[in-house]
């Protein structure tokens, strides 16, 4: 929205023209004041404005490179019609502003606060504005150092125009001094006054609790001077501080440096210094402004940034960051090398690009319950690479949340665990299953037994356990060799296992030597027939050794819990039960109940 002309435009225009500072070079007094002001009210951008027939011209400006814009863009050529200080707390919620070119584009103006330089003959020649990218206020201390500095600029601008009006410009200085220093005073920022020989003239509190100058007569020493009268290790800043300086008289405008102040409690301050040097009119030096602030916690939250960042492209675990609408912004070179997505190819997409298709919609219910629940989850998770190959990961998700405590993004962090899986399912092969036959060895069916007793006591059920050993299969390999025992061997465990339900445990123990476990028995019968079964299909010739090539089995067999409810003495009651079959001319099994011996051939 144009802001209108003020009524008194053209005596406006004529006042501003006589003071003839209109595209004139920059001066250090104005630069000092619009750094001043951008110190005072922590905005990033500070100017003074002037109000031209068609433009604002900048007289002094930090943050922005410009020297000038168009009237009709310039929140100051509504300011001009103000009294007071004009403050848009958000650009973007107000009409006159929200569709301004120096809000919807650079530098996107969001906040500004415009006190009017006002003539005493009451002509508005423009503003000492402070402007942010972001909405805020200012408080009723920064709103009077904004008037206050408004005051001492237009003096500067009379002391130019007429001699005659010193006295009132120097009583109107004074007095906005006074305010400028208990508002100086106030700042946390460190900022002195020098000489232009280097003598400290005025310091305010920060400063000399900085330096612990508190009670120390300063005024009229030099850096050098002072680094004798506090703490020793101070002496090396100040001996830095008088060569920083030299160079900001020697450029003859404002210098910027960072500096590093160790404390004599230990660690250190960073500071991020302005030096502002003043001249006579005659080119003489006058006076050394010096604001300093304090950006430790910037420097230490910078350095935390970094490290994050390091982290993130050198972690070998990947990671990927979602929204908090779970589209994908980020992830790190750890993720493109595991899934074979680059970057470009997955920002803006739904993790659930890499799903493998293994896990249900329960699986993925119960995670985003587990994160809305307690903001974490982590566990296993089957996903596909690019190239389609699965793979299993170990995957943690975190939820992040801003301010509001609403969720802002996802962190995810992922390695991949398929071949240490793998290696983990081979070792537990090894150690269970017996690798001749593939059936379990004697720990694993240590284990079965014990679960199956279990599970036989809550549901109230029976289990029976067989004990079967090969007759002469010694003569198997001494006749034939070991690669014919062995053959033989892993043809009884098929012959064994297709005789049993699959919810039944066949194992070898070594040897020759072979255990059934028949579990959820409710008829002996049952039992009778698997092991009839095994004996018969024993007996039939092993034809890929040779037609004459038979075997036999004796067969233990013992009931729990009739029998007895340990499964040590299981195993030993099954063990003597063989015995008998063995004795009873082999080729049989036989039962340890002594209440009902049975022998079948």
């Amino acid at each position: 929205m144009k802001a209108p002309l003020p009524a008194n435009e053209q005596e406006r225009l004529e006042a501003l023209l006589s003071y003839d500072i209109l595209d004139t070079e920059p001066e250090a007094e104005f630069d000092g004041m619009v750094h001043l002001a951008s110190s005072i009210c922590e905005t990033p951008i500070a100017v003074i404005s002037l109000i031209d027939q068609d433009r604002q011209w900048f007289k002094a400006i930090v943050g922005l490179d410009a020297k000038e814009t168009s009237r009709d863009l310039a929140f100051c050529a509504h300011a001009i019609l103000e009294k007071e200080v004009m403050v848009v707390n958000d650009a973007l919620q107000d009409p006159r502003f929200a569709d301004n070119g120096l809000v919807t584009s650079e530098p996107k103006i969001r906040f500004y606060a415009g006190a009017p330089l006002i003539t005493s003959e009451g002509f508005p020649l423009g503003t000492i504005c402070v402007i942010d990218r972001v909405p805020r206020q200012l408080n009723d201390d920064q709103l009077l150092a904004l008037k206050a500095l408004a005051s001492h600029i237009i003096t500067q601008f009379e002391l130019r125009r007429s001699h005659s009006q010193v006295r009132q410009h120097l009583r109107e200085l004074h007095q906005t001094q006074k305010v400028l220093s208990t508002l100086i005073n106030a700042s946390p920022d460190f900022i002195c006054f020098k000489d232009g020989e280097g003598r400290w003239q005025t310091a305010n509190k920060s400063g000399l609790q900085l330096f612990h100058l508190e009670g120390v007569d300063y005024q009229g020493k030099t850096d050098l001077e002072l680094a004798e009268n506090t703490h020793p290790i101070y002496q090396e800043a100040f001996r830095t501080c008088v060569h920083s300086d030299e160079l900001a008289w020697q450029t003859h405008t404002l210098s910027r440096l960072e500096e590093t102040i160790p404390l004599p409690e230990g660690g250190t301050r960073s500071f991020d210094t302005y030096k502002i040097p003043l001249f006579n009119d005659d080119g003489s030096r006058h006076g050394l402004v010096v604001l300093g602030r304090d950006i430790t916690a910037r420097k230490e939250t910078e350095e935390k940034l970094r490290l994050a960042a390091t982290i993130f492209e050198h972690s070998s675990e990947a990671m990927l960051i979602t929204d908090a609408d779970n589209n994908i912004i980020n992830v790190n070179p750890a993720f493109t090398q595991i899934t074979g997505y680059s970057v470009e190819e997955v920002i803006g997409m739904n993790p659930r690009v890499l799903s493998s298709g293994r896990q249900d919609k329960t699986f993925y219910r119960d995670m985003w319950r587990s994160l809305s629940k307690i903001g974490y989850w982590q566990g296993e998770v089957w996903n596909r690479r690019k190239n389609g190959e699965t793979f299993i990961e170990w995957l943690t998700i975190n939820l992040v949340f801003n301010e509001e405590g609403k969720v802002s993004h996802h962190l995810a962090f992922f390695s991949d665990i398929t071949e240490k899986k793998q290696a983990d399912e081979l070792i537990w092969n090894h150690a269970n299953f017996d690798h001749l036959t593939q059936l379990p060895n004697r720990r694993l069916f240590r284990d079965r037994l014990a679960q199956e007793i279990k599970m036989a006591d809550r549901a109230k059920l029976g289990m029976a356990l067989l004990f079967i050993d090969l007759d002469h299969f010694k003569d198997v390999n001494d006749t034939l060799g070991h690669d014919a025992g062995d053959a033989l061997l892993v043809e009884a465990a098929r012959r064994i296992s297709s005789c049993v339900r699959e919810s039944d445990t066949v194992a070898r123990l070594g040897g020759d030597e072979f255990t059934v476990i028949l579990s959820r028995i409710t008829d002996e019968a049952h039992v009778e027939r698997v092991a009839v079964n095994i004996i018969h299909s024993l007996a039939r010739p092993f034809e890929q050794l040779g037609d004459d090539v038979t075997t036999s089995a004796s067969i233990g067999i013992t009931f729990y819990p009739t029998d007895s409810t340990d499964a040590g003495s299981l195993v030993k009651n099954a063990d003597q039960a063989m015995y008998l079959s063995k004795n009873k001319g082999r080729n049989c099994h036989s039962y340890f109940s002594e209440s009902s011996k049975k022998t079948s051939a």
